[in-house]
């Protein structure tokens, strides 16, 4: 019994190897157009201090090098602050990406778009801002808000036909039928 046992246990160990440690056909590029992911989300962390992190209800890649997101959410930090953007339910976005070199392009999110900057250091609202289309273009590092845009900081309220946030200046330019209301505090006398 244990010399028919030994014989077994050595077949079954060469056939494991054989099979095991054959070469296997597998496609050279793996192509994922037509394919639709549940909870996605994507990462990347740059070197000049901006990452961002994109997630969604679901997404759907495509040939083209164009993936769309349902109810994307889009938060970027920097070495001051954290800028959060969320639609709801009723969002979507598309990332644009280079297929040839995988690098990401512009991440587009239209529908009740909001945007929260914070304070990192201590978690503070520190501005905030409303639009139905923003469009986040990486070579630039710029937000571009779009389609009835605002934004809020404190008691002062900006708003006109584009606005434009440049992450490495820290600056808000307003375009196109500008509107706004600035309140100034009085000190005593």
């Amino acid at each position: 019994m244990e010399r028919n046992f030994a014989k077994i246990l050595i077949l079954t160990v060469t056939i494991f190897l054989v099979n095991g440690c054959s070469k296997k056909n597998e496609p050279a590029d793996l192509d994922m157009s037509n394919t639709e992911i549940k909870q996605f989300s994507l990462k990347q962390f740059a070197s000049n201090k901006i990452s961002f992190t994109l997630k969604g209800e679901s997404a759907e890649i495509s040939s083209g090098g164009e993936t769309s997101v349902r109810s994307p959410q889009l938060s970027f930090s920097t070495s001051k602050e954290i800028i959060e953007i969320n639609t709801g339910k009723e969002g979507k976005g598309e990332i644009k990406i280079v297929p040839d070199e995988k690098k990401l392009t512009t991440i587009v999110i239209t529908g009740n778009v909001k945007i929260v900057y914070r304070d990192i250091e201590t978690g503070v609202v520190t501005m905030e801002g409303y639009c139905q289309k923003l469009t986040y273009y990486d070579e630039q590092k710029r937000l571009v808000m779009e389609g009835s845009p605002y934004v809020t900081k404190g008691k002062n309220r900006f708003s006109g036909d584009m606005i434009f946030y440049e992450f490495e200046k820290n600056t808000i330019e307003v375009k196109g039928n500008i509107d706004a209301q600035i309140y100034t505090e009085k000190k005593p006398d």
